[in-house]
């Protein structure tokens, strides 16, 4: 009986291991999910239906919510494109990846980044950008297999950093690819990252779809198109029948401020209106979708969340923390949310902003600081930091203690065209990222966004007037400005090129020289000044600028140009040539240069 005994429970034993192996086996055989990130650009949470906005027409978002999750309170760590998709791809806040602006470094090798991890469990990926300020040289395509940045649809409207093609030229491409990625038998499962750009300012009207819908409500009209773009891209995931095997998050990169606070778009400030977008997430194994998830969540969280929806390894030390146990209809811990810009000291030593807003709070480190009851005072419109100085206080040792726990790290430099510098230039961008504002101190002696906000819209006015050749008017508005207004480069350096235009250059040379009085790094500054000299016949004067440009950027087009003239007038034809054929290792299609170095060839050849 004992033997019978044995025998029995050994045949129990071995069913239960078959039983188990059998579970694992099948397990491992399931299909894993396809994963699509849709990233919308620009866009606030409260302008979607989905999110209570009554003059929405946003269908297909709003059906993207009822069938998932939607976080009622997801903010972006800045109000910025390119820092705010570097840390969802990252799990990092902007500080350790070392993105903090756009359009001027780089993410680190050697990073983790989502498409490199989600390719080791065997994940295929693509992703479609749109704008300049996620193309492959800025960081973010490493891991992925394709990365579709190709602008030639682009307007040719508008200034290099903000380029960007219509959504509808990413989604066909997106549906090509998911199309051909698909067609195998027993195809891979992807990854897909889609980013559309229309809601980003300038907001155009799109009759064709809408009629005069939107005349009056040019932003609303672009977050309808955004839709429709959304709408195409989930009927592609329907006719390739996989729709049910696709885990989709749609996520806003920061919002827009449409006015509100003084702001008329992103950038400088930290508010509702610039942090808080749109999270939602379809999860087909999801039970009981269309709940809401209240507490506060960041953006850093993204990297991990996507990791475990891959089944991928999640690195230790990242910032971010997996949004999954929400998914699954479990409490999230309390959270704070970290936020940042340093536009405000990038484009002209104003302070620059650091914040954290918590289930109830807001509060925002600066020269003058704020603090809002989010719970009471939604629009942010009584700033409490007198009043309530306990809060602040709090708040404040909180935000210490968050600081200095981050592993500070700068971008890497990017090598940019001398199209894309005179963009960068044209905004305000004069002395690159060694300027960035991570570890600053002493900023309570700096200028305040708050008081600044009302000259940087006028200054903004005056270059869309230099833009339409009406240089006086434009220097109406910044010569109060670019006199009084401290430490405001851009008002120097656009009043001194509307003088320089209309060849007043005796007072050009005055606001080029008090812009360097201000930055005396600023590459533009010497740029312009040196030209200035040349016209003024002052060479050796120009010559220092343009070596002073040359020590900042050696791969200046125009300060090797203008060098080489100013040794070509002083009769030194061999150093000019040098100056000339150094433009042309630049751009060959440079035709002063090649006319320039001809004639010092021709000169050097007579006796």
């Amino acid at each position: 009986m004992q033997v019978r005994s044995k025998m029995v429970w050994g045949g129990v034993c071995v069913a239960a291991t078959v039983l188990i192996t059998c579970i694992i086996l099948m397990r491992g055989q399931q299909p894993r999910l396809n994963i699509l990130v849709i990233t919308l650009d620009t866009t606030r949470a409260d302008r979607l239906g989905c999110y209570g906005y009554p003059g929405a027409e946003t269908p297909h978002l709003d059906s993207l919510a009822q069938r998932g999750i939607l976080f009622e309170r997801a903010y972006a760590p800045a109000p910025m494109t390119a820092p705010s998709h570097t840390s969802m791809f990252t799990g990092l806040w902007p500080p350790e990846h070392g993105v903090v602006t756009n359009g001027q470094t780089s993410l680190l090798p050697g990073i983790p980044i989502l498409a490199e991890l989600i390719k080791q469990v065997g994940y295929h990926s693509a992703a479609f950008v749109s704008a300049f300020v996620l193309q492959s040289r800025f960081g973010l395509s490493r891991g992925f297999e394709h990365y579709d940045d190709d602008l030639s649809t682009a307007s040719p409207e508008g200034d290099e950093l903000h380029r960007y093609r219509d959504g509808k030229f990413v989604i066909d491409s997106a549906s090509r690819w998911l199309k051909k990625s698909t067609s195998s038998p027993s195809p891979s499962p992807f990854l897909c990252w889609v980013h559309l750009y229309d809601p980003h300012e300038p907001y155009l009207l799109h009759p064709d779809e809408f009629g005069d819908r939107f005349d009056n409500q040019p932003y609303d009209g672009e977050l309808a198109y955004t839709d429709l773009l959304v709408g195409r891209l989930l009927k592609t995931l329907d006719e390739l029948g996989i729709r049910d095997k696709t885990y989709i998050l749609v996520v806003g990169d920061h919002g827009e401020s449409l006015g509100e606070h003084g702001e008329l778009t992103h950038g400088f400030t930290l508010h509702e209106s610039t942090l808080r977008v749109p999270l939602i997430v379809v999860d087909p194994r999801i039970q009981s979708p269309g709940r809401r998830v209240t507490q506060p969540v960041p953006l850093v969280d993204l990297f991990p969340t996507l990791l475990n929806a891959a089944g991928a390894p999640v690195p230790p030390e990242i910032s971010g923390r997996s949004l999954q146990p929400a998914l699954s209809g479990q409490p999230l811990e309390p959270r704070t949310c970290y936020s940042l810009t340093d536009e405000p000291y990038l484009q002209a030593f104003w302070s620059p902003l650091r914040g954290l807003t918590t289930e109830r709070w807001r509060y925002v480190r600066s020269t003058r600081p704020e603090l809002y009851d989010l719970t009471a005072d939604p629009s942010e419109l009584v700033n409490l930091a007198v009043t309530n100085s306990d809060v602040l206080n709090d708040l404040e040792n909180e935000l210490a203690i968050f600081e200095e726990k981050l592993r500070l790290r700068s971008g890497e430099n990017v090598e940019l065209s001398a199209q894309d510098r005179r963009a960068l230039e044209s905004l305000g961008y004069t002395g690159g990222p060694a300027r960035a504002a991570l570890d600053l101190k002493g900023q309570k002696e700096l200028p305040d966004i708050k008081d600044m906000l009302v000259h940087l819209n006028a200054v903004d006015e005056a270059i869309h007037l230099i833009e339409q050749k009406r240089f006086d008017d434009a220097a109406v508005i910044l010569e109060p400005i670019a006199s009084t207004v401290p430490n405001f480069i851009r008002a120097r350096l656009n009043l001194g090129l509307c003088r320089m235009i209309q060849q007043n250059y005796e007072e050009a040379e005055k606001w080029f020289k008090l812009s360097l009085e201000i930055d005396p790094h600023s590459d533009r500054a010497h740029d312009m000044l040196g030209f200035t000299y040349l016209k003024l016949q002052k060479l050796d004067l120009a010559e220092l600028h343009f070596q002073e440009l040359l020590k900042l950027r050696p791969d200046s087009e125009t300060g090797n140009l203008f060098l080489g003239e100013v040794y070509q007038r002083r009769g030194d034809a061999r150093t000019a040539l040098h100056y000339y054929t150094t433009v042309l290792r630049i751009n060959p299609g440079n035709r002063a240069a090649r006319e320039g170095a001809e004639l010092m060839h021709r000169a050097l050849r007579s006796p």
